[in-house]
Parts: C-alpha cells; sequence; structure tokens
C-alpha cells in the first residue's frame, strides 16, 4: 500500500515521533522550549495528538511513514474538556517560564483563527515530513488529500504557520495571507486561507 492511510489509536506514538523530529527547528518550538528538551516537545505532541484525534482525520503517508497530516471540521474543534482529557495537566511538569510561553501562543492564535474564518471550514492543524524525507514530494501527497476532503464538501481551508519558510509553500496550493500577528519579537504567526474553489462555490 503506497498511498496515504489513515492513523489508528495505536499508531499515535509514531504520529508524536514524526511531529517532535520534523518541527525541532521549527521557530514556535524554539520560542516556547528554550532549552529544546525532546521530552517536553513530545509531551506537547502527545497531548495535541489526543486533543484533537477523536473529531479529526489523521493520515500518515504510507504503510512505513514518513509524514504525517491532520485536519478537523470546524464545527468539531476541542473544547476545555478535551484537552483535560488529552492530559494537558502534564504540562504542568514543564518550566514555568515554557507554560507561559505555550498558553500565551495558544491564547493568541485561537483568538485570531476567530477573527479570520468565521465560516465553515477544513482547519488544517499539523502536517509534518520527517526532515531526511522531506523534498520527496510526501508533503505534497498529504496536502492534495487534505484538498481534496475540503473541495468534495465545499469548504474553504484555514491554516496557521508559524515559519515564513512555509508562506510559499502553502501558497502554492492556493491559500493567501490573511492576518500576520507578532506573539513575541522573536514569534510572528501568520493566517492562511484557501477559499473555495469558484467552481465548487457556483455549485452550491
Amino acid at each position: 500500500m503506497n498511498g496515504p492511510r489513515r492513523v489508528s489509536e495505536e499508531e499515535y506514538g509514531k504520529v508524536v515521533e514524526i511531529l517532535s523530529e520534523a518541527f525541532f527547528e521549527d521557530p514556535m518550538i524554539k520560542y516556547v522550549f528554550k532549552d529544546r528538551e525532546r521530552k517536553e516537545i513530545r509531551r506537547l505532541y502527545g497531548v495535541m495528538t489526543k486533543a484533537y484525534a477523536p473529531s479529526s482525520d489523521i493520515y500518515f503517508d504510507s504503510e512505513e511513514p514518513n509524514g504525517m497530516i491532520q485536519w478537523i471540521d470546524s464545527e468539531k474543534e476541542p473544547g476545555v474538556m478535551a484537552w483535560l482529557r488529552s492530559g494537558a495537566m502534564r504540562m504542568i511538569g514543564s518550566p514555568v517560564s515554557s507554560l507561559f510561553r505555550l498558553m500565551k501562543t495558544g491564547m493568541e492564535i485561537f483568538k485570531t483563527q476567530k477573527e479570520c474564518m468565521k465560516e465553515h471550514n477544513l482547519h488544517l492543524i499539523l502536517l509534518a515530513v520527517l526532515p531526511r524525507k522531506q523534498g520527496m514530494g510526501i508533503g505534497k501527497k498529504l496536502m492534495n488529500l487534505f484538498i481534496q476532503e475540503a473541495d468534495s464538501r465545499g469548504l474553504p481551508c484555514y491554516l496557521e504557520t508559524q515559519n515564513p519558510s512555509n508562506l510559499g509553500y502553502y501558497e502554492s496550493f492556493g491559500f493567501s495571507v490573511v492576518k500576520e500577528i507578532e506573539i513575541s519579537p522573536e514569534l510572528r504567526s501568520w493566517s492562511m486561507v484557501r477559499p473555495i474553489p469558484l467552481q465548487e462555490h457556483e455549485n452550491r
């Protein structure tokens, strides 16, 4: 089996492994976890994966995964209880300064999402490819799966990125920046939207 496949609950550990490697040099991770302790990064992505998993779609790129993608219907975004059930309280074990920066980042991103995207949409939560496998079309394969799902449902797409290097990549899939915010002098975040294709919009 060479195409993307759904991730099972038993494979969440592999999801966290891919995310921790792929985002180790990400600006948001560098800002939140100054010392970049791998256990703290894994803990964060473990909580995120479990919080979103019950109501989101998670795919690996292939049977032997080198990449993953996770998206969620905007009407199914997790609430406080979902985060608590996912083990969010375990983040208290992280350094206080890291927790403060994580909470600040999360609140700013959440607030901006609500300001930028008021209509029903598919929210791209995470796209990750192992560093040694980047540039081989894995991300494109996963993004195409996401785009196809959105188009088949006649929904716009929304995402956030804190890495300016990603902007051109997402623009190649039809996204455009709708808002840029400064979370701190060290970190900025870009909100991007891909509208419903004209043909799909006319058929609604």
